[in-house]
C-alpha cells in the first residue's frame, strides 16, 4: 500500500495516534528521519535490511544490541516505530524475554513462550480499567452484549483501549470483519482516566512492563483474551446499531472445553 500521510484521519481506530507521533511526511518517512523524530529517547536506533544483514545475527539479537531492523517503505515496520515510541519499556522487556530464551535453548529453538510474546508484539490490545474483576469475566466468557452494549457508556471513559500490536495498526489500514486484538488488562488509577492522551501512555508503559515482568503471564498457556475490535464503541461506525453484535462468525461465544 502507497503512503498515506494522512492515516490517522482513515478511521477512529488509527486516529488513536493523531497528534501523537511527529508524522507529517508528504512521503514514506526515511529510517534517518524515523531515527531524528522518534528515536531521540528511545534505547534502539532503526537499521535497514544492509545493515542487518552485515550483523550477522537474528532479529531479536539485534533489538538486544540496540537496533531495531527495520524496512523501508513498509507499513508493518512503520507501524512497529511507532510502537517502540510509544512503550519503549514494554517493547524492551518483551525483546529481554525473547532473548533469555535464546541464550538458554539456543536461536533455532522457538520456544511457546516465544510464540506468545510475538503473539502480543503483533497483536496485543491494552485495555486499561481501573478495576478488572469488572470486565475480565465479561471477556473470559465472551459476553459480548454486555461488553459491548449494556456497559458501552463505561468504554472512552474509563474503559479504555490501546493497541500495542503494530499488526493491529498495519490490518487498520483497511479493517475488516474477524479483525481482533488480544488483550491484557491493566489496572490505572482514577486520574490516569482525564490526563490528555499524550501524558497517559507512559504511564501506561510503565505500569504495562512492570505487570508483565512480575506476573510472568507469557509463562501461561493461552494468556491473552480476544476482543473483536470493530466492536469498541466509537471505533467502528457500524457498531452504532446493536444489530452489528449479532454476527457470530465475529462475536463468536465461549467455546465449551
Amino acid at each position: 500500500m502507497d503512503w498515506d500521510p494522512a492515516f490517522t484521519k482513515r478511521n477512529a481506530i488509527l486516529a488513536a495516534l493523531g497528534g501523537l507521533v511527529p508524522i507529517e511526511d508528504t512521503r514514506w518517512p526515511p529510517l534517518s528521519e524515523l531515527n531524528r523524530l522518534l528515536a531521540t529517547r528511545l534505547p534502539v536506533r532503526f537499521i535497514d535490511d544492509g545493515h542487518f544483514s552485515e550483523l550477522g545475527c537474528g532479529y531479536e539479537q539485534a533489538v538486544s544490541r540496540g537496533m531495531v531492523p527495520t524496512r523501508a517503505e513498509n507499513w508493518h515496520d512503520f507501524f512497529g516505530a511507532l510502537i517502540w515510541y510509544l512503550f519503549p519499556r514494554t517493547k524492551a522487556l518483551l525483546n529481554r524475554l525473547h532473548m533469555d530464551d535464546i541464550e538458554s535453548g539456543g536461536l533455532r529453538r522457538r520456544t511457546p513462550r516465544r510464540d506468545r510474546l510475538t503473539h502480543f508484539d503483533e497483536c496485543g490490545l491494552i485495555l486499561a480499567v481501573p478495576e478488572r474483576l469488572e470486565i475480565e469475566p465479561l471477556l473470559h466468557e465472551h459476553d459480548w452484549q454486555q461488553l459491548f452494549l449494556a456497559r458501552r457508556p463505561r468504554w472512552g471513559r474509563d474503559w479504555q483501549p490501546f493497541i500495542f500490536g503494530h499488526a493491529l495498526y498495519e490490518q487498520a489500514l483497511s479493517p475488516f470483519i474477524g479483525l481482533t486484538g488480544k488483550a491484557v488488562l491493566v489496572e490505572m488509577e482514577a486520574s490516569f482516566f482525564r490526563l490528555p492522551t499524550h501524558e497517559r501512555y507512559p504511564l501506561l508503559d510503565a505500569r504495562l512492563s512492570a505487570q508483565l515482568e512480575h506476573s510472568a503471564l507469557f509463562d501461561r498457556p493461552r494468556p491473552l483474551l480476544p476482543v473483536p475490535l470493530l466492536g469498541i464503541p466509537g471505533w467502528w461506525p457500524d457498531n452504532e446499531d446493536p444489530a452489528f453484535y449479532l454476527n457470530r462468525d465475529y462475536f463468536r461465544p465461549k467455546r465449551n472445553r
